[in-house]
């Protein structure tokens, strides 16, 4: 891939679109049929390669159902989550309307939406080519947590772009409270993104044992733990550098910021620069001059302002 997903005309009948979509995703016609036999919410086991053939010539094609097309989109995307329903698959196309703000009714309802989002957010990243707006991921990651009431603080690159620092990064960092209770409501949001633990050689990642995020995972002398997920790469740092107390260290100065609706929970820029300074490795001295230019653009106790 690496380009975004291709467009069609009015003109262009379902099997262009499928034939289109599939080759984008670089499938043999063989792995897309098996993605169809084995789709989680509509599997059909009677299609074959010849079907798929006629389908992409354009025969057929008026025979086929609702919840045809709907799994013909969804083979050639990234695989939908073990825990998704087909309820989910409708409130897609409503992931960013305003039907999932934090101020639905219940924890049952904010935890839903948060779901449909994270699932939203991949499926556009993946549309994309793989290209990420970390601004968005930000609000969609603190959306989760917000949901299942975690108490955490934001910290590194991630906090920096937050704060409005012209800055890269290719993960999140964050420093959740340690005691039993958030730790089991971090596990059961971070298990929503499908958790495997973090390793260079493995894109995929490694499997984790009880294949589920747990507390016992987080044991008393770890000072982080990196995961991969299906939004990217997600570091629970305990005890960051310079901040060694933890979350309790850090809330004290969090800056609690409203960005389209949700709430980001951030270290305080002052302590983003600390933390920087103190870990001293090269893209660190790299992020640090804008880090201190918006320090130094912002008013005297300032801080970014909300959108």
């Amino acid at each position: 891939m690496g380009a975004p997903a291709p467009r069609y005309d009015d003109d262009a009948h379902t099997g262009v679109w499928v034939r289109a979509e599939r080759e984008w995703a670089g499938m043999s016609r063989a792995e897309f049929v098996e993605r169809l036999r084995t789709d989680p919410l509509y599997p059909r086991t009677d299609r074959d390669e010849r079907w798929l053939t006629d389908v992409e010539a354009g025969i057929g094609v008026l025979d086929l159902h609702y919840s045809d097309i709907a799994a013909l989109g969804r083979a050639s995307s990234p695989p939908r989550p073990e825990w998704w329903e087909s309820g989910y698959e409708h409130d897609l196309e409503f992931a960013y309307s305003g039907r999932g703000k934090d101020t639905e009714s219940t924890p049952y309802r904010r935890q839903y939406w948060a779901h449909v989002i994270t699932v939203r957010e991949e499926l556009d990243r993946y549309n994309a080519g793989g290209d990420i707006d970390w601004r968005r991921q930000l609000r969609v990651v603190c959306r989760l947590l917000n949901a299942y009431e975690v108490a955490y603080v934001l910290i590194g690159t991630g906090a920096g772009i937050a704060h409005g620092a012209d800055v890269k990064t290719d993960d999140l960092d964050l420093v959740p409270r340690t005691d039993p209770g958030n730790l089991q409501r971090l596990c059961d949001a971070l298990n929503i993104l499908g958790p495997r633990w973090w390793d260079p050689d493995r894109p995929e990642g490694r499997r984790i044992d009880g294949r589920l995020l747990e507390r016992r995972h987080f044991g008393t002398d770890d000072v982080a733990l990196t995961l991969r997920t299906r939004l990217g790469r997600i570091d629970v740092v305990l005890r960051p550098r310079g901040f060694e107390a933890g979350y309790e260290a850090l809330a004290p100065r969090m800056v609690t910021r409203l960005d389209q609706g949700v709430e980001l929970h951030l270290a305080s820029l002052d302590d983003v620069i600390a933390s920087k300074e103190l870990l001293d490795r090269p893209k660190d001295r790299r992020q640090l001059p804008a880090l201190h230019r918006v320090r130094d653009e912002r008013p005297a106790g300032g801080q970014a302002p909300s959108d």
